[in-house]
C-alpha cells in the first residue's frame, strides 16, 4: 500500500509539472480584465486617492486624428479631456500652454497630478518651448504650476518620464534623448541636469529587443523608466532597452557640490533587466516592469531578482502602469504596431486597452 501511495503521489507531481504552465496561463487570462477601451493608444496611467483615474494619451496616430493628451476616466468608462479648455486643444500654434505630446502621467500622493510634455507629436521634430512638466490640482481641477527647461533641453533632449518626492520637495524627470536625469526644486522652478549622458543614462548601443518575436533596437532611447524607493532615498532607473536597472541615492543627486564624476562614481548597478515599456511599485518597494518582450508584466523585488507576474497575449507594449487598491493598471498602447513603424498602415488590434490585475 505504501508503495502504490508514493506512485501515485509521483504520478501526481510529474502530471502537475506538466500541465502548470498552461494551468498558470489559463489563470493569468481569468485574472486579467480590461478596465477601459479607446480609440486612441493610452501609454500611462494616474490614480488618486480618492481613485480618479487619468490616462495619458500621446500623439501618435495622425495629425487629423488629435488625442485630447490628458483624460479622466468616469465611472461610467467615459473618456473627458482634462482639465479641459484648450489645454487638450491640440496646436502647433501654441505649444507653450497647450498640451502638445503627452508622455506621462503620475500623481504625487497628495493633490498634484503630473504631465510631462515632450513637445514632439507624431513621432517627429520638437516643437519649439513645447517641452514642459505640469502640475494640475485634482482638488481645484485647475492648472497650477507649469515648469519649463529651456536651457536644459536643447538639442535631442526630450522630457519622458516623473517621480515627485513632496516630503523633500523636489521631482526628478527622465530625459530620454540625449541621457540625463533632471532634478527640479518644486518651490525654486530650479533644476539641475545630472548623469548628462553618463554610461547608466545611455542605451546599450548592441542591445536587441524583441517585440511579438520580431527585432527592434532601442540604441536612440535613452534613460526612460525611472522610480523612488518608498522613502524617497533611492532612485531607480534604466533605458527602454535595459538591460541593467541602476540606482543612486537621491542624497547625491541632490548635492550639487559633487562633480559629474564624483556623481558618477555614486552609481550602483541594481539589477539585470529587460525591455521596459513601463515601470511603477508597491508600498514596500517591489517594482512591476511592463516587460515589452514576453508580453508580461515582471516583478523586480527589493533583492533585484525576477519574476513573472502575469503573462497575457493581450499585454502588447505594458507601459507606464500604477497600483491601487491591490490592483495593478496596466495600459497597453501597441506602440510597435503603429503605422509610424509598419510604412503608415497600422498593424494595431482595436480598440486600445488598459487592464486590470489583482495582485496576490
Amino acid at each position: 500500500m505504501k508503495s502504490s501511495v508514493t506512485l501515485y503521489g509521483f504520478r501526481r507531481y510529474v502530471l502537475l509539472g506538466l500541465f502548470l504552465p498552461f494551468l498558470s496561463k489559463f489563470a493569468y487570462a481569468e485574472k486579467l480584465e480590461v478596465f477601459s477601451t479607446s480609440e486612441t493608444p493610452i501609454n500611462g496611467v494616474a490614480i488618486t486617492s480618492k481613485g480618479r483615474v487619468f490616462y495619458s494619451m500621446p500623439q501618435w496616430l495622425e495629425p487629423s486624428q488629435p488625442s485630447p493628451s490628458v483624460v479622466e476616466r468616469k465611472k461610467d468608462g467615459s473618456l473627458l479631456p482634462y482639465p479641459g479648455g484648450k489645454w487638450n486643444k491640440f496646436s502647433k500654434s501654441d505649444p507653450e500652454n497647450r498640451f502638445v505630446n503627452v508622455n506621462a502621467v503620475h500623481f504625487d500622493g497628495n493633490d498634484g497630478l503630473w504631465v510631462v510634455d515632450y513637445g514632439a507629436p507624431f513621432f517627429g521634430p520638437t516643437l519649439e518651448n513645447s517641452q514642459k512638466l505640469v502640475k494640475i490640482n485634482v482638488e481645484t481641477d485647475k492648472v497650477e504650476k507649469v515648469y519649463r527647461f529651456p536651457s536644459l533641453l536643447e538639442g535631442k533632449a526630450k522630457l519622458n518620464d516623473v517621480r515627485v518626492d513632496l516630503s523633500r520637495g523636489l521631482a526628478y524627470l527622465s530625459e530620454f534623448g540625449a541621457g540625463s536625469i533632471i532634478v527640479l526644486d518644486l518651490e525654486s522652478g530650479l533644476a539641475r541636469k545630472v548623469l548628462d549622458q553618463h554610461y547608466s543614462t545611455r542605451a546599450h548601443p548592441d542591445v536587441v529587443s524583441y517585440f511579438l518575436g520580431q527585432p527592434f533596437k532601442t540604441h536612440m532611447l535613452q534613460v526612460n523608466d525611472i522610480e523612488l524607493s518608498p522613502d524617497g532615498s533611492r532612485l531607480f532607473y534604466q533605458a527602454t532597452g535595459g538591460p541593467i536597472m541602476y540606482s543612486i541615492e537621491t542624497a547625491a543627486l541632490r548635492n550639487s557640490t559633487l562633480s559629474d564624476r564624483e556623481l558618477g562614481e555614486r552609481v550602483e548597478v541594481f539589477a539585470k533587466s529587460t525591455t521596459v515599456g513601463g515601470v511603477t511599485r508597491d508600498s514596500v518597494g517591489n517594482m512591476y516592469l511592463g516587460d515589452v518582450q514576453k508580453n508580461a508584466v515582471t516583478k523586480l523585488d527589493l533583492q533585484g531578482q525576477m519574476s513573472t507576474v502575469v503573462q497575457d497575449d493581450r499585454l502588447l507594449w505594458p507601459d507606464a502602469m500604477t497600483i491601487h487598491e491591490g490592483y495593478l493598471y496596466v495600459p497597453c498602447p501597441q506602440i510597435r504596431l503603429l503605422g509610424k513603424f509598419h510604412g503608415g498602415k497600422s498593424q494595431a488590434k482595436m480598440p486600445f486597452s488598459v487592464y486590470r490585475y489583482k495582485l496576490d
